[in-house]
């Protein structure tokens, strides 16, 4: 149980500290596109360096695993759909105008009604 213990709070200090260092660098990417304007090839080439060490830090986390998984298991998901036609597609865009249409059209008919009986029984008060 001892033992435990204590891999849980290595993992956990080793999570922070991959999560440290990943903020250090994303700082340091910022210093270095801030202070390399004028060397270009330089720069492009030590923030893709510390681009790919963030990646790789980051896929090293228990997070980052997660968020990895999730990935792939959507990309999964997405393969598993079945989209629709052409056709169904516009025949449905369609319907929805034809639809939106006629019930703008029973709404503003239905607003008029009201307000002229509303408008009515205003002047037959006066």
């Amino acid at each position: 149980m001892n033992k435990k213990n204590c891999n849980q709070k290595k993992n956990k200090i080793s999570e922070k500290m991959k999560w440290l260092s990943i903020y250090i660098l994303f700082i340091l990417l910022f210093f270095i596109n801030y202070f390399y304007k004028t060397q270009i090839f330089v720069q492009i080439l030590i923030i893709s360096f510390l681009i790919l060490c963030i990646i790789k830090i980051i896929l090293s986390t228990k997070k980052g695993k997660n968020l990895f998984f999730y990935i792939s298991m959507s990309k999964n998901e997405m393969q598993k759909i079945t989209w629709p036609k052409y056709k169904e597609t516009l025949y449905t865009t369609f319907i929805v105008i034809a639809v939106t249409i006629v019930m703008s059209l029973l709404l503003w008919g239905l607003d008029s009604i009201i307000f002229r009986l509303i408008a009515f029984i205003i002047s037959l008060r006066f």
